[in-house]
């Protein structure tokens, strides 16, 4: 029987996210989006150089309310009748802007350690320290084939390593250098914000726990969410380069405006 597990990225970033999750298992294909940061117009005309409309996503995933993730999902799910999953924290807070409001809309709510499947897919909700209300990072599994996201969180815990352990494919956050975000332009509360123990991950954090998550059977990693005002894709290239190449392990970064093309876990 055929199957393979598949993703790419419609792009990453402050901007805007969206991550598409294909698997196939026989005759069955399921393709989920993994946030929705940006407006319908957009999500349509990146998901068109992967030949794919809005009526091909099952659903969409979202891992908690802030913009750059949920900017279009209540659109996207109107105009395509796509089912909204995401935490009950995060649909509270989400129903508090008229913008992103999900009246009417069908949403299923998720939470940490509480597996579920949309069809042939394993979707394995683990809670991260962010902050948002309830925020949620997911890993995706088809038999014995697992993908691993993670971004948007402040500090490295138990619970993450514990669910990216044993993936296939991960995507991981590399958002800031922390020299660049010392001497930024950004003022002090937002510094504060991004570095603190629920902001983002510096690219020294990101890159040990990716040594920690390394194993013989990882076959692609990619960086994502890369600040473009506070980081360096020759620095995180490098990174990557020291933590996979002994291991011949791929790798790529996923950029704002570009995301990434397909990429098969194996």
């Amino acid at each position: 029987m055929q199957q393979y597990l598949r993703y790419a990225s419609l792009g990453s970033g402050s901007s805007g996210n969206a991550l598409v999750i294909e698997a196939r298992c026989g005759q069955s294909t399921t393709r989920l989006l993994l946030d929705c940061g940006f407006s319908v117009r957009e999500t349509s005309k990146r998901l068109a150089r992967l030949n794919l409309t809005g009526q091909d996503i099952h659903a969409v995933l979202i891992t908690h309310e802030h913009d750059d993730h949920i900017g279009g999902a209540a659109r996207f799910a109107r105009k395509f009748g796509s089912p909204l999953y995401m935490s009950r924290g995060t649909y509270l807070s989400v129903m508090r802007h008229a913008t992103h409001s999900c009246d009417g809309l069908d949403v299923q709510f998720c939470r940490d350690e509480h597996s579920f499947s949309i069809n042939d897919l394993s979707i394995h909700p683990y809670t991260v320290p962010h902050d948002a209300r309830e925020p949620l990072q997911f890993t995706f599994s088809l038999n014995q084939l697992r993908l691993g996201v993670l971004t948007d969180v402040g500090h490295i815990t138990h619970r993450m390593i514990d669910a990216l352990k044993g993936c296939h494919g991960l995507v991981l956050e590399y958002n800031y250098d922390a020299h660049m975000m010392a001497n930024s332009k950004y003022p002090p509360t937002l510094r504060h914000r991004i570095t603190g123990d629920y902001g983002h991950l510096d690219n020294n954090i990101s890159q040990s726990l990716l040594l920690a998550l390394v194993h013989d059977d990882l076959h692609h990693v990619h960086a994502a969410h890369i600040s473009q005002n506070n980081n360096q894709k020759a620095v995180v290239q490098s990174l990557l380069e020291d933590a996979l190449r002994p291991h011949d392990i791929p790798f790529a970064l996923a950029c704002q405006d570009e995301g990434f093309d397909w990429f098969e876990v194996m």
